[in-house]
């Protein structure tokens, strides 16, 4: 579905696409080749945060035009005016975009770039995504989610392409609460439940992103054995390194890093041994087959800002998509083998447990006390006030600073916490239907 503005659409419902006016001479159109080149980048575009923010969004939308990716799947587009210069900028050579709009603050920062017109979109939105308590670090007030894209196919008898584009709720600390490791783990579970239905549709599945998870975490492990996704990178480097013993340049050529390498100027100071990958391309290797993968955007802009175009690389992936026919067999190579799967629940199940056990009450019961230990406190400076009258300011001003902080916090436990709860509870609910129907089939396999 080509860009529209609103009044273009009333005024003229069967008006031309905004994708086949003047781009014929300058879009080369995906269908024409048998291959998809696709980048997905994390841009960095916090605003008023983010550093050279605006030099840098500019140089990425020129960037993309000249080398011409055919998908284009874009995180932290958190400024109205970041997209509307990528929507200015690369509506030539992009005639298909959409960006994805969510939350109380900025929105989900997804957007998608493409050559092949958008047939569907739709944004499904985390229900588990950090706490409204964390405001200083944003990821409840944007409304993180998935943007699912259906493109038509981009060749005749080709399977339609769905990218799923997520920026996941990120990690705070390694270990811990503020490590939000159950949400992330939760965001996958929903995740695989997507991917799976897409794929019994006949949709050509690549989920793409900034998923902060590292591989072999269990977010990671719900990607490719739930979903039974490939990890491009890792299908065409199958070589297990050790990204510490590497140099930072190796780290990106031969491990893929795209996040905390000591290349990138605003990661310069961090450890050899922190650089990883964040950011992926997961693949239904029954309907898509990986040609090349590189890590994109390592170079600084020129002087005099001399940085690199965001704190993360970008990562691409040149693919090809089966044929309707094709997709009638499958690479049974790639096919998890149960007790795996037994295992990833019994993982996510534990995760939620101990979450539950620990975390939900001590937010709870916390929050609790304060909202009514705040009232109690507050009719006691009242009544003292009345009797030191030369207090009487500091006593009021005492008074309501306590109760509209008990109040704030009665309002978290009452519509934050206890609506985690219950989303947590659905999750394990899920896991359990799924962990108990696989054991009843491993027990009694079909004949």
């Amino acid at each position: 579905m080509p860009l529209k503005e609103s009044a273009s659409i009333v005024e003229d419902i069967d008006a031309t696409p905004v994708a086949t006016i003047g781009t014929e001479s300058t879009t080369t159109i995906a269908s024409e080749n048998d291959s998809i080149k696709l980048l997905t980048f994390n841009t960095w575009g916090l605003k008023f945060i983010s550093k050279h923010r605006r030099q840098r969004i500019e140089a990425i939308a020129q960037k993309l035009c000249e080398e011409q990716y055919d998908i284009v799947a874009l995180q932290e587009i958190w400024s109205e005016d970041d997209w509307k210069y990528f929507n200015q900028t690369c509506q030539t050579i992009y005639p298909y975009r959409r960006a994805f709009k969510s939350g109380i603050i900025a929105g989900p920062g997804l957007a998608i770039l493409s050559k092949i017109p958008i047939d569907q979109s739709f944004l499904y939105r985390f229900p588990i995504n950090g706490r409204p308590s964390a405001f200083f670090r944003g990821d409840w007030y944007v409304g993180k989610g998935i943007s699912i894209t259906t493109l038509k196919p981009h060749k005749k008898n080709a399977l339609p392409i769905a990218i799923l584009n997520s920026h996941m709720h990120a990690p705070y600390s390694k270990v811990g609460d503020a490590s939000y490791s159950t949400h992330r783990a939760c965001q996958a579970w929903d995740f695989t439940k997507i991917v799976n239905m897409l794929k019994r549709s006949g949709f050509a599945v690549i989920q793409v992103g900034d998923l902060n998870s590292r591989p072999n975490s269990l977010p990671y492990n719900l990607f490719t054995v739930e979903s039974q996704l490939i990890d491009s990178w890792r299908f065409l480097n199958p070589n297990e390194v050790s990204i510490a013993g590497l140099t930072p340049e190796d780290q990106i050529i031969t491990a893929g890093v795209t996040c905390n390498s000591q290349l990138n100027t605003y990661r310069t100071h961090s450890k050899i041994e922190d650089a990883c990958r964040l950011d992926y391309a997961l693949i239904d290797i029954n309907t898509i087959t990986p040609l090349k993968a590189a890590v994109k955007f390592t170079e600084k802009l020129p002087a005099p800002l001399n940085c690199s175009y965001s704190d993360h690389f970008g990562y691409s992936i040149e693919f090809a998509v089966q044929s309707k026919d094709e997709h009638k067999t499958h690479d049974d190579r790639f096919i998890s083998d149960p007790s795996e799967k037994i295992e990833i629940y019994q993982q996510l199940l534990i995760e939620i447990a101990e979450y539950r056990k620990h975390t939900i009450p001590f937010q709870s019961n916390w929050r609790k006390i304060y909202f009514f230990s705040s009232i109690l406190i507050t009719l006691s400076f009242y009544l003292f006030s009345g009797f030191q009258s030369r207090f009487a300011v500091l006593f009021l001003f005492l008074s309501h600073f306590i109760l509209v902080t008990g109040i704030l916090n009665g309002m978290i436990w009452f519509f934050g916490v206890r609506s985690e709860s219950r989303a947590l509870q659905e999750v394990e609910l899920e896991v359990e239907d799924a962990y108990f129907s696989l054991k009843t089939e491993m027990s009694h396999p079909s004949t």
